[in-house]
């Protein structure tokens, strides 16, 4: 059942009990947050946001700024999050989701400094330039530092009912506020997309530089399915796609699709830190993915739902989708690499079953965020370049010492 809208303008000052700040245990204290402008507010908690209006401003193509899914990145992140909101006479006008990264984040992929120094050893564009003009300690001059747009990975934004009505200046200028405020070291967007222009030209304009940080990849579903998806390649392609769901059947796998299944959330947990540890990530556990499947199921339901694989009743691989609208979003998976045997299992079950069920459902696209772009591109997805926009601390800008051009 969706929330009802709260009154985001007592909600603030209401939601003091537990004594939370945007800094995690052992920060410094932060000092008072700054006193909103009038239609400003800073909500602690998505629970307490206008979550009606709120996704109505998130749309059908930002999944993961909906408010149900924010309850999930607040349960699971390990980052403290705030939500800047701007309401005027016919309602929230604007809104920005903020979360706080610093040295323990485990979301690396999300912290300004790791994703900084991977882009700068990639050669990304821009990413060596502004590497050399920040210490060699790139954590320490950037961590903690106040992430905006939201704790996903890909098409990061700042929601707006208009594009030239002053709002975007308005939450940005609150976010840098609170930053200062609170004495962190930077303030970051880390995935805007290219085609997100207003946004990317209101940041360039108030100084904030960029790099390349990634590419977003997303594939529109033909409604004539599988068959009006496979005749959209090559003859070459068309062959090795047909031999690649050949091998896959005649190995006895079988792939379905349905609503997640708690009982599956173990096995799904343990195939996600393999595959995680196949890339390096070592320190995730198999508890953590339990916890962002559980939460996930519990936001929600039935739109969380599973395409799984299994060899002679056992699950060798799974992907997770979180469906919003029409708009299926991959969010994560998972395989036991030694059952599979080489198997193409990863084409067959995230893109020809997926589009299968995505078109038999009548969904209309299926994303699939940042990484493996070859991979993705290789199988149809269309693609977009994703562009980090970095505020570091300046000398002398620290706590309670807000810069001019932001008082308002």
């Amino acid at each position: 059942m969706q929330t009802p809208d709260a009154d985001v303008g007592t909600t603030e000052r209401a939601d003091t009990s537990t004594g939370s700040t945007l800094l995690g245990k052992g920060q410094p204290a932060p000092v008072d947050l700054p006193a909103p402008l009038p239609g400003l507010d800073v909500v602690r908690r998505a629970v307490h946001l206008p979550r009606a209006s709120w996704d109505r401003l998130a749309g059908p193509d930002h999944a993961y700024l909906a408010a149900r899914w924010l309850d999930v990145a607040e349960d699971t992140s390990g980052a403290p999050m705030r939500y800047l909101t701007l309401t005027d006479a016919e309602g929230l006008a604007g809104a920005l989701a903020t979360a706080v990264a610093d040295a323990t984040a485990p979301w690396l992929a999300g912290r300004p400094d790791t994703v900084l120094r991977q882009s700068a050893e990639e050669g990304r564009k821009g990413a060596q330039e502004l590497v050399a003009d920040l210490p060699g300690d790139l954590a320490g001059a950037l961590l903690p530092g106040l992430v905006c747009g939201g704790r996903h990975l890909g098409r990061t934004t700042l929601l707006r009912r208009e594009d030239e009505d002053g709002t975007g200046e308005r939450l940005l200028g609150a976010a840098e506020r609170l930053a200062d405020q609170e004495g962190l070291r930077s303030v970051a967007f880390l995935h805007v997309d290219e085609h997100d222009t207003v946004l990317r030209t209101l940041l360039a304009r108030r100084g904030y530089r960029s790099f390349h940080s990634e590419n977003y990849h997303w594939l529109p579903v033909p409604q004539g399915g599988f068959a009006e998806y496979l005749a959209g390649f090559s003859a070459h392609r068309r062959r090795r796609i047909g031999a690649e769901r050949r091998a896959v059947r005649d190995a006895g796998v079988r792939i379905t699709s349905a609503p997640l299944d708690p009982a599956d959330i173990p096995r799904f947990a343990e195939l996600e830190a393999a595959l995680l540890g196949k890339y390096g990530m070592n320190a995730w556990t198999p508890a953590r993915s339990v916890t962002v499947l559980e939460r996930a199921l519990g936001a929600c339901g039935p739109d969380a739902l599973a395409a799984t694989a299994r060899l002679d009743g056992e699950i060798i691989g799974f992907a997770l989708i979180v469906v919003h609208g029409d708009r299926w979003f991959a969010h994560r998976a998972g395989f036991d690499y030694a059952a599979q045997r080489g198997l193409p299992l990863y084409f067959d079950l995230l893109f020809y079953h997926l589009v299968e069920a995505a078109a038999r459902a009548g969904a209309t696209v299926i994303h699939y965020g940042t990484g493996s772009g070859a991979a993705k591109a290789s199988r149809g997805c269309l693609g977009s370049g994703q562009y980090a926009y970095l505020r570091p601390s300046a000398p002398g800008r620290g706590a309670g010492t807000p810069r001019a051009d932001r008082q308002r």
